[in-house]
């Protein structure tokens, strides 16, 4: 016995110097590719045009983002006073809107989870002109930290910025009919565990089969140096012929990035899962993520509705627009195939 441990002893010892020699040099390649994919976002296109013609209804979008980062509304955590505000709102804007109920009560799916409040998610869908075709998913998370030690975390960015655009997006398309059925989310317990898409797939509200697309919003409105990311196109390959065209003619920077793995990124964050997109990829549905990079009232109480970048963020929801317009057009078969980039890479535990 002696002996073996002996022998595990050395081995152990070979072994962490075998580390500190090496770590070096991994830190060192750490470093390069990072900088390599630092490189490859800022090579693409920039900013192509400035001026538009606004399609989306500018003044509702902004009543509604104003109205869900509110302080009455106190940061919509579930299990506080705001949440149910919250969710009174978007039962009223669902309704207004006009879209076909697609929850189980309703637009509304009731859920609960362990050891934390129950849930609400508002479901709403608007039936294409092929319905032949599987649906795409348009979803936005409303809840945030709410209050938390006597501080109020309104979460304006983070996320009625992107509630607000999955409104007016729903409002545009009622107006516009799309080839696709389109299903609008807004989930709850993102913050918390994203259990409010994840309840999309475990009470039956959505089918994977039967989609296309999810298309999840999250963080749009503060200029970063005028960037917003559209995040699987290194998952799904097919979606770069589609989306390119809008990055050479767009009112922001659209990047292509925040998806590939530590192996080939470095530490250039990966964001592929950092949302409810990653529990439509669990589901195997593809999927692309738009939003801005993270800043600093990213979960802070001064992310408020005065801090926001209005004009960037109409210009970000319209290029969002001119995605799922062409999308939407598109022949979306060629994403469920499955590509070996998919099953590589560590994913980032870091939640949007």
């Amino acid at each position: 016995m002696a002996l073996w441990f002996r022998r595990v002893g050395q081995l152990l010892a070979v072994g962490v110097v075998c580390v500190a020699t090496l770590w070096p040099f991994y830190q060192v390649a750490q470093q390069q590719l990072t900088r390599a994919e630092l490189a490859r976002i800022d090579a693409q296109p920039g900013i192509s045009r400035s001026s538009y013609q606004p399609r989306l209804d500018q003044l509702q979008q902004t009543a509604d983002f104003s109205t869900l980062a509110s302080g009455e509304m106190a940061g919509r955590r579930p299990g506080q006073p705001g949440s149910e505000l919250a969710r009174q709102f978007l039962q009223r804007r669902f309704t207004e809107l006009g879209l076909i109920p697609a929850g189980t009560d309703g637009f509304a799916q009731k859920y609960q989870t362990d050891g934390q409040s129950d849930g609400v998610n508002f479901i709403g869908k608007i039936n294409g002109t092929a319905a032949q075709l599987p649906a795409i998913v348009v979803t936005a998370h409303y809840d945030h930290v709410g209050v938390h030690q006597e501080r109020m975390y309104p979460g304006a960015d983070d996320n009625a910025s992107g509630v607000a655009a999955l409104l007016a997006l729903a409002a545009y398309f009622q107006a516009h009919p799309p080839r696709h059925s389109l299903i609008f989310a807004a989930v709850d317990h993102e913050e918390q565990g994203m259990h409010g898409s994840k309840q999309l797939f475990a009470g039956k509200v959505l089918q994977p089969a039967q989609l296309a697309l999810n298309v999840n919003l999250d963080m749009l409105s503060r200029d970063t140096k005028a960037q917003l990311f559209a995040v699987g196109t290194y998952q799904h390959p097919a979606l770069l012929p589609l989306l390119q065209p809008l990055q050479q003619d767009s009112l922001v920077a659209l990047r292509f990035g925040h998806d590939r793995p530590a192996t080939l990124a470095g530490r250039v964050q990966d964001w592929s899962d950092a949302s409810d997109h990653g529990n439509f990829a669990a589901e195997g549905v593809p999927f692309v993520y738009f939003g801005v990079p993270d800043h600093v009232d990213y979960h802070q109480p001064t992310d408020t509705f005065e801090r926001a970048d209005i004009g960037f963020y109409h210009k970000v929801s319209d290029t969002i627009l001119s995605a799922l317009l062409l999308l939407d057009q598109a022949d979306l078969t060629a994403l469920r195939q499955k590509t070996d980039r998919c099953q590589r890479g560590d994913k980032s535990e870091l939640v949007k």
